[in-house]
């Protein structure tokens, strides 16, 4: 038998590894161009979920009252949510005021009891009796007992409560904040001090 040189052959060969690398060339372009497109759509659905949750999930203030002749405020608030309830415990509050450059702060969570509250419960249904709810339902009021002083806990002293922020002209703010990120924030102003007198 005697070999033939077929140049034909040699061109088709060539096609074939010419059509092969482009076959990879293709399919790992095609690959890398899903894989990114994929992580964009999941990127962009869970900055929707956060932002839906974020925007439907929210407290109201719905009034703002001087509680008793020291440091309490009461507060009454309304939960709305399009998700889902919150566990009591986990509903963070902060209530600050600024005077002569020092910042005073006390913070805490809905479920700690408070020392100067009815039967030490911080937060309840309105026309329900004083009982610290297991989860904030959406839709419902609550008041709130809201402790002047510093620190944590039961706090020591009455800063930023009504009457020492109606003797220093200054305001006070309280704010809430939902496990899920959402957050709000109430000015707390006594321009008539008396029990029972609203806060602005």
């Amino acid at each position: 038998m005697e070999e033939e040189y077929d140049g034909l052959a040699q061109v088709g060969l060539g096609a074939i590894i010419v059509f092969i690398g482009t076959l990879l060339a293709v399919t790992s372009s095609a690959y890398v161009m899903i894989n990114q497109l994929e992580r964009i759509a999941q990127s962009t659905e869970k900055t929707v979920h956060v932002a839906t949750n974020e925007a439907h999930t929210q407290i109201i203030f719905v009034g703002a009252w001087i509680d008793d002749d020291y440091d309490d405020y009461l507060l009454m608030i309304e939960y709305q949510s399009l998700g889902k309830n919150v566990i009591t415990d986990e509903v963070a509050w902060v209530l600050w005021c600024e005077y002569n450059d020092v910042i005073y702060r006390r913070m805490g969570y809905f479920g700690d009891p408070v020392a100067s509250a009815p039967d030490g419960v911080t937060i309840w249904e309105v026309g329900e009796d004083t009982d610290l709810p297991d989860e904030l339902v959406s839709g419902k009021r609550y008041f709130v007992i809201a402790d002047g002083g510093t620190g944590t806990g039961n706090g020591a002293g009455a800063s930023c409560g009504p009457e020492w922020i109606y003797d220093r002209g200054v305001t006070a703010y309280y704010s809430i904040y939902l496990p899920d990120g959402g957050h709000t924030t109430q000015e707390l102003t006594v321009t008539t001090y008396a029990v029972g007198e609203s806060v602005a």
